[in-house]
């Protein structure tokens, strides 16, 4: 090319800059406009701003306009809510006359189906609690794959498992009951003549696994209807409501989980037995205590209610205020990139504009209410407005109520089994055969309006830049992994949680053991295999697997030598989460060149990460081990044991 066409290939290529980039700043793509735009789709951009201080975040008023006592936001009680959401010591309440497990007792919590690395959802279509082992896994990139299933390590209770090697099988989906007046009810809210005999509950058998995918509890205070169907917040008088205490929907949904969980009515005595709790409960709960004291019974400060109330107040202030999304809100030009805000856009235009629509459902602080969600008080006015049949899959477990319920045709109907009505019918839909209600709505079939073609209609690339924006751009790191400098709390237990040493002496001095909730007992899920997730515990599976070297070679005049080995699972077993090879009896002045770190014994050990965490039954991976000597050094020689588990043996 010549210097002159060089010459005006530039001058072209910033024309084209200009005039195309001016015609992107219209269109609303520089951080400015697009501000701009958003605040006039929204009527103020202000409302999706997610409040900088936990005690702005809404909370229930009384007449005059102040907070209720009952439900207002403190740290104390914060801090107290998170440590019972990770704790299982509260999952106590183990009934064998219906099916419950002794050996599961206290193993799960709240956090077992509501993990941090998933958006405090569970991040699997089968949610598992008490009765689940593991929690799940990282790969080599330090991705985390959530895995929780039924237990593996104990007597089998029936002959068909629900998955091969399970011991624990449901026999009922948890909030399924059977009376003896009634074929079943579809959950603990449904209107029930008289009582009659409880004969079997899904509340109480081995396996605790909700027909329905938990959800994510982020921005839980933006909402006054929790749960698929609208149960928690429901007023009791519903035909399907069951509020006696007409709570607010963190607090009903709080109170409904733990009686779904294992929790209800054995918890209160299970903490207070620990002088940690016994402070914690104290420190949220001062009017409580004193009564307690007057009285000198400790019920009146540790039980169900109180607990609940804790549990609420961390709900509520689980919300994330560092995505990009939040800095470019406040005025931080480069914090979405360029794609970024051209998916943000696609998300603030409606889909008869050639746009994606996302906001009209997805507006507010967190993206929590409709953007034309009447304002009470922080909270969206709407209700039935906010549930729609969007025609989705019905979920596996209903298989077992179909089964229980001598009805081949039962179908999880949504918001029905909360009002009553089949106007309602799949309203949050759990069906296949939802489509074909006369309740869909042509929201999601046909966005772009009457009579258009089904679908959003985006390109490829506009579909990137909306993916870009909502996985990206609304991701806050410091939601998962401790950050200090965040103003984003972490959801699962971190440094300033439970390094008591540290930050909270006080407990320290009571007993509290660093790294753990308040009771003293691992994190989320107290099984075996969580154990093992977690780095706490290792399992030694030599005897499980067959080592063999396939390959030896040495170079550097025999200062190196490399060993390939086939390491295979010749058991029935699987071998979960990391393979590591511990390498023993090596003389001294010798190493292990890829060596992933040191055993506590000072063994030098190799991580292998197993796909799919996992190695099955006839399965094997290759493994190098190589190893360095010094001139004259002695020779080569060395065991491997094989632990299974993550974090350093």
């Amino acid at each position: 090319m010549t210097r002159d066409r060089m010459r005006h290939s530039a001058l072209a290529a910033i024309a084209f800059a200009w005039i195309f980039g001016g015609v992107a700043a219209a269109q609303g793509h520089s951080p400015t406009q697009l501000r701009r735009f958003v605040d006039e789709q929204v009527g103020g951009i202000a409302k999706l701003m997610v409040p900088a201080h936990d005690t702005d975040i809404p909370q229930p008023r009384l007449a005059n306009g102040s907070p209720d006592p009952q439900f207002v936001i403190t740290e104390a009680k914060r801090y107290l809510g998170k440590q019972l959401f990770h704790d299982p010591i509260r999952t106590a309440r183990i009934l064998p006359e219906f099916g419950g497990v002794l050996a599961t007792r206290q193993t799960a919590s709240c956090a077992s189906c509501h993990v941090g690395e998933a958006a405090s959802k569970a991040g699997t279509l089968l949610n598992f609690a008490v009765g689940g082992e593991g929690r799940g896994f990282t790969d080599a990139g330090g991705n985390f794959t959530p895995r929780r299933r039924p237990r593996s390590d104990l007597p089998r209770l029936r002959t068909t498992p629900l998955f091969a090697g399970d011991a624990l099988v449901d026999e009922l989906p948890t909030l399924t009951d059977i009376y003896q007046f009634a074929v079943g009810s579809p959950a603990r809210g449904r209107k029930l003549p008289p009582p009659g005999a409880l004969l079997r509950t899904g509340r109480l058998d081995a396996l605790d696994s909700v027909a329905r995918n938990a959800p994510s509890v982020i921005g839980a205070a933006f909402n006054n209807r929790l749960l698929m169907g609208g149960f928690a917040g429901e007023p009791d008088d519903a035909p399907g409501g069951l509020n006696p205490f007409g709570f607010p929907a963190p607090e009903s949904v709080a109170l409904l989980l733990l009686d779904a969980h294992r929790m209800l009515e054995f918890q209160s005595a299970e903490l207070q037995k620990f002088a940690t709790y016994r402070k914690l409960f104290r420190d949220a709960f001062p009017a409580e205590a004193a009564a307690a004291d007057a009285k000198g019974d400790l019920n009146l400060l540790i039980n169900d209610i109180t607990v609940l109330r804790a549990t609420a107040t961390f709900l509520r202030t689980t919300v994330t205020r560092n995505t990009p999304w939040d800095r470019f809100l406040t005025g931080d030009n480069g914090a979405l990139t360029v794609a970024q805000r051209r998916g943000a856009r696609l998300f603030f235009t409606p889909a008869a504009q050639g746009g994606g629509g996302c906001y009209t459902c997805h507006s507010g602080p967190m993206f929590n209410k409709q953007v034309n969600d009447p304002d009470v008080a922080g909270i969206g006015g709407f209700v039935e407005e906010n549930f729609y049949n969007v025609g989705l899959a019905d979920h596996p477990l209903q298989a077992l109520n179909r089964v229980a319920r001598h009805d081949p045709n039962f179908r999880d109907d949504g918001r029905r089994e909360i009002t009553g009505r089949d106007t309602d019918a799949f309203k949050f839909p759990q069906d296949a055969d939802a489509a074909a209600a006369g309740t869909l709505t042509p929201r999601f079939t046909q966005p772009r309006g009457a009579g258009s073609p089904s679908g959003l209609g985006l390109s490829g690339d506009q579909m990137d830049d909306l993916t870009d924006f909502i996985e990206n751009g609304l991701y806050d790191p410091a939601f998962v992994r401790f950050d200090p400098e965040s103003p984003t709390r972490m959801f699962e237990l971190g440094a300033t949680d439970v390094v008591y040493s540290v930050y909270r002496p006080d407990l320290a001095e009571l007993g509290a053991i660093d790294g753990r909730p308040a009771s003293g007992l691992p994190q989320d899920n107290d099984d075996a295999l969580s154990r093992r997730d977690a780095g706490l515990e290792f399992l030694d599976v030599t005897g499980k697997l067959n080592v063999a070297r396939i390959d030896s070679h040495t170079s550097e005049g025999g200062k190196r030598r490399e060993d390939v080995l086939r390491i295979a699972n010749v058991s029935p077993d699987i071998v979960d989460t990391h393979l590591l090879l511990v390498v023993q009896g090596l003389a001294d002045r010798l190493e292990v060149e890829n060596a992933s770190g040191f055993s506590a014994a000072g063994d030098p050990y190799i991580r292998e990460f197993l796909a799919d965490g996992a190695l099955v039954p006839g399965q094997a991976v290759t493994v190098r081990v190589v190893v360095h000597r010094p001139s004259h050094g002695p020779e080569i020689t060395y065991a491997i044991t094989l632990l299974s588990g993550q974090g350093n043996p």
